[in-house]
């Protein structure tokens, strides 16, 4: 282990071939390998503590405000349909209950259909331009949802939103991957998902104000148009601002110097991840599908996120059953915001802190079991029995729901290695959302109360439950057998080979986050 001290050093590491070891050769040669071996280092580099902080503030200064500001556009712009619930779009649409909730799931139609394509082109593509194209896209089509004046026509909007926002999930969790440590990862995909909040609490206040303005106009353009234009022109400009400015990785960032660009990469040393590769293997493929995590991932997704694609879609009459009027329905979204800028920021942090991805999460779980089983508690008594007691329940189901999601997705960011396996599970991973999404409004069919759903959500939690445990007991067995194995000299250490393309699988100096 070296110290750094001065330019004299980092040179002299550049200078160092990062080709001393292949495995496979295979699967691996230098022009397969990751971007990074540009800058990287055949032996680590040691880092002082001051140096990795200034080039941790660096990259949050100039990535994470993008994420945020466009995963708040998009939150905003897919919830729009759920304000648009109670603010006439029912009439002027001439739509039944039935055509509304399609008009939910039929967006998970798109993204179902795009997830994959996408994680296939965002490993071919630079990934911020690619991402910033699609943002582009789906603010004119969003514009265009103004016009819609039946099912038809506001069923392609949808269809359209949901291939083209599909790629902000898959693309994030590649790009956190890039960036950042892995011990990093849940608490920044914390930042950027706690952007869903805030989109909750100023949508909710933009959308009443459409509402109330539109109503005391006695404007025939009703509120929810002028919704659709307002936040499709923002997202509009703010895709080309995103495609002009933001940078695709450390080696590739203006505002690293060359000496920063190396350090930067040897900070994602011990991710054994690298920055990504644009070369297809198909083995990695092959052992996305193989590879048991996958298919708890996707379980998971199914029984966590079935709830909250239903709640989402419904917040604004689930809020409207309990007696509330439709603008004030429209300002409760503002305390689940709240609620849900604290989870996702709270619990990141604690997982990282912690390195118990899987219990902090498990917490989160419980959390939201305990709210739910509140909520059929009381209103098994009546439908408005303890009314404030079931809207704060609300609160904590709509506001704490996806916590637990978005730290799982964090484990994908760091648990998954070989970028073909990445991108491949990232695709499954998000197929399997676009189905959760898809489904949850259609367990929301025994209107006014929900009480058939709200049944349905309780056991769908526990099983979800179940599933994290299961990620941290397969995780931590897996480590301590590869510590086992490296303590018998049954493990090499060679150097270099952590910006190698490798999978998880290959690479058994390699250790799960659990």
């Amino acid at each position: 282990m070296r110290e750094h001290t001065d330019q004299n050093t980092i040179e002299e590491v550049k200078g160092v071939p990062a080709t001393t070891y292949a495995p496979d050769e295979e699967k691996v040669s230098r022009a397969d390998a990751d971007g990074a071996l540009q800058y990287a280092s055949s032996v680590a580099i040691s880092i002082d503590e001051k140096t990795n902080k200034r080039l941790l503030w660096l990259t949050d200064i100039h990535v994470l405000p993008w994420l945020c500001a466009l995963y708040f556009m998009q939150y905003l712009d897919k919830g729009i349909l759920s304000y648009s619930s109670v603010m006439g779009i029912l009439v002027d649409a001439h739509l039944t209950t039935q055509q509304y909730t399609w008009l939910g799931s039929i967006y998970y139609f798109g993204y179902l259909a795009a997830a994959y394509p996408h994680n296939r082109l965002l490993q071919h593509f630079t990934q911020s331009k690619y991402i910033a194209v699609c943002a582009i896209l789906w603010g004119v089509v969003l514009c265009t949802m103004a016009a819609g004046h039946n099912f038809a026509g506001l069923m392609a909007v949808r269809v359209f939103m949901g291939v083209l926002e599909a790629t902000v999930n898959t693309g994030f969790v590649l790009i956190t991957a890039k960036w950042y440590r892995k011990y990093e990862h849940s608490s920044r995909v914390g930042i950027w998902a706690a952007s869903n909040g805030l989109s909750t609490m100023v949508g909710a206040v933009v959308a009443y104000g459409c509402s109330r303005g539109s109503a005391e106009a006695h404007l025939s353009f009703h509120g929810w148009r002028i919704l659709a234009l307002v936040c499709g022109g923002l997202t509009i400009i703010f895709g080309v601002c995103m495609f002009k400015f933001m940078a695709n990785s450390p080696i590739e960032a203006n505002w690293f110097s060359e000496e920063d660009k190396t350090l930067a990469v040897e900070r994602l040393r011990d991710n054994h991840g690298g920055v990504g590769t644009r070369k297809f293997k198909w083995y990695q493929f092959r052992e996305a599908f193989t590879d048991i995590r996958t298919w708890i991932y996707v379980l998971f997704i199914l029984t966590a996120q079935i709830p909250s694609g239903g709640t989402t879609l419904f917040a604004s009459l689930l809020y409207k059953s309990l007696g509330f009027t439709s603008n004030d329905s429209l300002l409760m979204s503002m305390p689940t915001g709240f609620i849900q800028i604290c989870s996702n920021l709270g619990f990141g942090y604690l997982a990282d802190k912690t390195r118990q991805r899987s219990l902090v999460a498990a917490g989160s779980q419980l959390i939201n079991i305990f709210f739910i089983s509140l909520l059929v508690g009381l209103s098994a008594v009546g439908p408005l029995n303890v009314r404030f007691g079931q809207l704060i329940s609300y609160f904590f189901i709509i506001g704490n729901g996806s916590t637990p999601y978005f730290i799982v997705i964090s484990m994908i960011s760091s648990n998954t290695l070989g970028y073909t396996k990445k991108t491949t599970v990232n695709g499954i991973v998000f197929t399997s959302l676009a189905v959760a999404f898809l489904v949850g409004p259609q367990i929301f069919r025994d209107k006014p109360y929900y009480a058939k759903a709200k049944d349905a959500v309780i056991a769908l939690w526990v099983v979800a439950l179940g599933l994290l445990f299961a990620l941290y007991i397969l995780n931590t067995r897996e480590n301590k057998k590869r510590d086992r194995e490296a303590a018998e000299g049954r493990i090499p250490h060679p150097s270099g080979v952590e910006f190698f393309d490798l999978t998880d699988k290959e690479n058994h100096n390699f250790r799960y986050v659990v």
